[in-house]
């Protein structure tokens, strides 16, 4: 094992119930122009624009728990699996169409034997029981409000060992959403289709060719650093409605691909689809020491983010990262930014630092 306490990622920290401390949403100062927001208006905005639309109790919401029966669970290995959950009674609200890739975000799973709570990030995918494959949702269909996890089964993780024993049909009970961090609103921005990914045979450079052309403001660039489940948190933008629009370069660590299950295939193709660039790094190929140097060679320096511009033309050539994502255990994210100290962000160290990345452009999420 390269990292010691090979937790859940893309979660946070598991609460009591009688002390869940209120969850609030984050937004980094990397932006110098006026599409900049605040966490505050941002998470009040989307909190009233969800309300609005909620219609009746049984919605999805971040104010109370709402019952949903376990649809699909898949073993991939004897620590991780997938788990589909799919509301009692069916959402109106198309929550990814709400969210879009201007959040990431996450919910929270009770579990009612010890009275805890443990926030996990859904994926936008669904079990085909014709094929018997995981499939990723089609622009405006939210599956009836179906939710997707993947995650690790850990020696003290309460939830998830609790879930991981649960048979199809168990009703649980889940609250959100909540934001975990938010990037700008870009106005009368045109949505990225999601089309491409359903193909086996697209013609992925023709085709993003063509829907680039349709932006109306320059794309941003970010670096994601990911490691084990926290792999979740690049998927989300990437395979969301209207999904993360500029490119990405996405280096994930675990023990092998083989533990992404389902996964791997669905990031060889927005790989194929021009929609990242991965790098994925085998801790039982390498040793923590040649990871971390190799990853190193590969950050670049960060650049600015000039605003609001018109759309022009861009390569791969042009890759310039504006903001840093690091998701992962404890010790994964103090090698690649410095540590973490729970809802402190800390000081930028490690290898983002190293490259002249500070806290203006860097965010840790646990």
């Amino acid at each position: 094992m390269l990292w010691k306490n090979y937790a859940l990622s893309g979660s946070r920290i598991t609460h009591r119930l009688h002390k869940l401390p209120r969850k609030s949403s984050f937004s980094k100062k990397f932006f110098t122009t006026s599409c900049l927001l605040t966490a505050g208006v941002v998470g009040s905005y989307l909190s009233y624009r969800y309300s609005s639309h909620r219609g009746n109790k049984y919605e999805l919401s971040p104010s109370y728990f709402v019952k949903y029966k376990i649809s699909h669970k898949q073993d991939i290995d004897s620590s991780h699996f997938l788990v589909e959950v799919t509301p009692l009674i069916k959402q109106k609200v198309n929550i990814w169409s709400l969210m879009t890739a201007e959040n990431l975000w996450s919910v929270e799973v009770k579990q009612p034997e010890v009275m805890v709570v443990r926030s996990y990030t859904p994926l936008p995918l669904s079990f085909n029981p014709a094929s018997r494959e995981i499939e990723i949702l089609k622009d405006g269909d939210n599956a009836g409000g179906k939710l997707s996890f993947y995650i690790k089964k850990y020696e003290n993780g309460e939830v998830a060992r609790w879930l991981y024993h649960l048979p199809k049909g168990h009703v649980i009970e889940i609250r959100g959403p909540f934001v975990d961090y938010e990037f700008p609103h870009l106005p009368n921005e045109l949505k990225r289709s999601r089309e491409c990914l359903y193909m086996n045979n697209c013609n992925e450079k023709d085709y993003i060719d063509k829907e680039d052309s349709k932006f109306v403001y320059q794309p941003y660039d970010i670096m994601m650093f990911t490691a084990g489940t926290g792999i979740v948190t690049a998927l989300q933008l990437l395979l969301t409605e209207s999904p993360f629009r500029g490119n990405m370069k996405l280096f994930h660590t675990n023990e092998n691909v083989k533990q992404l299950g389902p996964l791997y295939p669905i990031l060889l193709r927005l790989q194929a689809s021009k929609r990242v660039q991965l790098q994925i790094f085998e801790t039982d190929r390498q040793t923590k020491q040649e990871i971390l140097k190799n990853i190193q060679k590969l950050i670049t320096k960060p650049s600015p983010y000039k605003g609001l511009l018109p759309f022009s033309n861009v390569t791969d050539e042009d890759f310039k990262p504006v903001l840093a994502l690091v998701c992962g255990p404890e010790s994964y994210i103090s090698s690649i930014s410095g540590r973490k100290y729970d809802l402190n962000q800390g000081p930028v160290r490690g290898l983002l630092s190293k490259k002249g990345w500070d806290s203006d452009n860097v965010y840790k999420l646990s």
